[in-house]
């Protein structure tokens, strides 16, 4: 695909909205969540199962199409996957009750797997290996875009008009950018054209899913994710149900969070180009541990909560995107699709796992304060350190396997 690198702009652009857009609707759900717990009777530590399902349902359906991903046109398969996801999430406007509002909610998240895979792959296509830390840091700003944006947005929304309107809103958006996938992103046929039976490309792929490359790529990525969602779906409720933050700044904390996180972000993807990325990821991943061990286990009475949110943001940010740029080095061209799918699996897996033990182990007090998320923040802190540790597994491993195939990341 070197002759798309032309429409690297275009592909970037695209798929920086797209990555926003589906990332803001499901962080939406997690500060909407006293107001889901005001209007429609959802349980205060209920909030993780709207989000926990959602990336259930993505790493499921994920799963069984990421072998069949590498087959069709980016562009076609971008299209339909975006277009049932932003009719989804307009109808969550309908429900009535919590239980409504699940089902369609984790219908909506089925779909964001093979989304976010494709994405990725459009973007590994069109992206030198070595301009590809920023270019990741990039996309991944949408995180934090969503956090300036679409939260903010939606929160003034929910308390302008009502909840369902965030939902009827930015599902009519997702249906925007379909039309601006269908126009402005080029044709991106996978590389399935070489020489080889099916069965041989087939063997292809379970010997790089087989590699301890990918088996330490989805190790750390689950884990990061894993122990940064036992935290964000309570961080709303936590804030201002325990810490007295006021629920008519929640908006502002989301937006100078997101600010931090995109500054932050692309220094590290400029470091990631220059080659030092595992110095980043240690780095961030200290500062990472240490913000969560006072925000949220430290027994000091009188906590900055825009400073913890703000550095916890720009953190996290910051060492998903270098670690997105280091495992984005594991596949080859043929299976990029595959490869990044099974990563948001792996992701989506652990983020909804993390999510339902959260909502599990936590309880509500008598003003809604949440009981137990200081020990959640443990372990948070200990998955925070286990991601270093093995970069320095994956990063010889990785070499190793490329000398041998002889196969450029």
């Amino acid at each position: 695909m070197d002759s798309n690198t032309l429409n690297a702009k275009s592909v970037l652009r695209l798929a920086l909205l797209i990555n926003m857009l589906s990332v803001g609707t499901l962080m939406m759900v997690m500060p909407l969540g006293p107001d889901l717990v005001r209007d429609i009777g959802l349980q205060g530590e209920h909030i993780g199962y709207i989000s926990g399902g959602a990336t259930f349902g993505s790493a499921i359906i994920g799963f069984f199409l990421a072998p069949v991903l590498d087959r069709y046109d980016r562009r076609a398969a971008l299209t339909l996957f975006l277009l049932l996801r932003s009719v989804l999430i307009a109808l969550c406007g309908l429900a009535t009750t919590p239980e409504q509002l699940l089902l369609m909610f984790i219908a909506a998240g089925c779909f964001s797997g093979p989304l976010s895979g494709l994405i990725m792959a459009s973007v590994l296509d069109v992206t030198k290996v070595a301009e590809r830390g920023r270019a990741m840091a990039f996309v991944a700003s949408g995180f934090s875009l969503a956090a300036i944006i679409i939260v903010p947005a939606s929160l003034l929304l929910a308390q302008w008009l009502n909840w369902q309107m965030t939902f009827f809103f930015f599902g009519g958006m997702g249906l925007i950018l379909v039309v601006a996938v269908r126009i402005c992103m080029p044709s991106l046929l996978p590389q399935q054209h070489m020489p080889g039976s099916p069965v041989a490309l087939s063997a292809g792929l379970s010997g790089m899913i087989g590699s301890m490359p990918f088996l330490l790529a989805m190790a750390m990525m689950g884990i990061s994710l894993f122990g940064h969602f036992l935290l964000v779906p309570n961080l709303s409720a936590y804030f201002q149900f325990n810490l007295g933050f006021p629920r008519d700044e929640i908006s502002y904390l989301y937006l100078l969070g997101g600010i931090m996180s995109i500054l932050a972000m692309r220094y590290s993807g400029r470091m990631m180009d220059k080659g030092s990325g595992q110095t980043a990821l240690l780095g961030l991943s200290a500062i990472v541990a240490a913000v969560v061990y006072y925000g949220f286990v430290s027994d000091s009475s009188d906590k900055w909560v825009y400073l913890i949110f703000m550095i916890l943001m720009a953190s996290s940010s910051a060492r998903s995107a270098v670690l997105a740029a280091f495992t984005s080095r594991v596949p080859p061209p043929q299976y990029r699709a595959a490869f990044m799918t099974y990563q948001s699996t792996v992701s989506n897996l652990a983020a909804g796992v993390a999510s339902i033990v959260g909502s599990i182990y936590l309880v509500s007090g008598p003003e809604h304060q949440l009981l137990g998320l200081d020990t959640l923040a443990t372990v948070t802190i200990v998955s925070t350190f286990a991601v270093p540790l093995l970069a320095c597994w994956f990063i010889p491993s990785l070499k190793q396997v490329q000398v041998s195939q002889q196969t450029p990341g």
